[in-house]
């Protein structure tokens, strides 16, 4: 009885463990904490970069066309900030947040994919899992792709929806979650690549929440020599 008791306890104790390393875990493909996922790249070429700013540019097009406002988030923010008009060199993808609350809230999913389609992107909805829409085009491969991240006001911090969140809180907590009058309208604008689009309040400010342990740093992929 004692053993099955301490295997008991062993197992629960063991996930724990991997429950608050995951938890815990930085996260970002390019950190290396995705070893499923293809290697990030180290730098983009032009041409590359391009492909990524024009679908920054249709997506933005199309939100603005649906009074639904935007703003870059997460690593796309990198590179305006450090001094970029556009994403970092080696950024693998762009990342959007928009308010959940607004606008958005008030159609149906069906009727915001419309414009979507039509204008040759391809939809995925992950809102049930973590408030994520990803968007890509039509006729290509998955790459490049675009996340537009949906995020609702709870008592002044603008927070993301689904079940991980759920499960995994602290996570979410930590680095998906941040005041909600860093996105109050209207929002500064920067230059990202031919076109403006709009940022968070404050600078870095955001990234310090998004961040926590290493916004002040230029952090590389994993894979790259700094």
């Amino acid at each position: 009885m004692r053993r099955r008791g301490a295997v008991r306890n062993l197992v629960v104790l063991s996930v724990l463990v991997v429950w608050l390393k995951i938890n815990f875990q930085t996260p970002g493909r390019y950190t290396g904490h995705k070893p499923w996922g293809p290697s990030p790249r180290c730098k983009n070429s032009d041409a590359d970069i391009r492909r990524l700013v024009n679908l920054a540019y249709k997506v933005h097009l199309i939100l603005q066309s649906m009074g639904i406002d935007c703003w870059l988030m997460y690593g796309s923010i990198w590179g305006p900030l450090r001094g970029f008009e556009g994403p970092l060199p080696w950024d693998d993808d762009i990342d959007i947040g928009i308010n959940g609350d607004g606008k958005f809230n008030q159609i149906e999913f069906e009727e915001f994919k419309i414009p979507f389609t039509f204008h040759g992107l391809s939809i995925e909805n992950r809102l049930g899992q973590s408030s994520i829409i990803i968007i890509s085009e039509e006729h290509a491969d998955s790459w490049p792709s675009l996340d537009l991240f949906v995020f609702y006001d709870v008592n002044g911090v603008m927070k993301r929806s689904g079940y991980e969140p759920w499960v995994t809180p602290i996570h979410y907590h930590l680095y998906h979650s941040f005041p909600s009058k860093l996105v109050k309208q209207p929002l500064p604008k920067v230059k990202f690549g031919f076109f403006n689009i709009s940022v968070p309040r404050n600078g870095i400010e955001i990234m310090k929440h998004l961040y926590p342990f290493n916004w002040w740093k230029v952090v590389r992929p994993f894979n790259c020599k700094t």
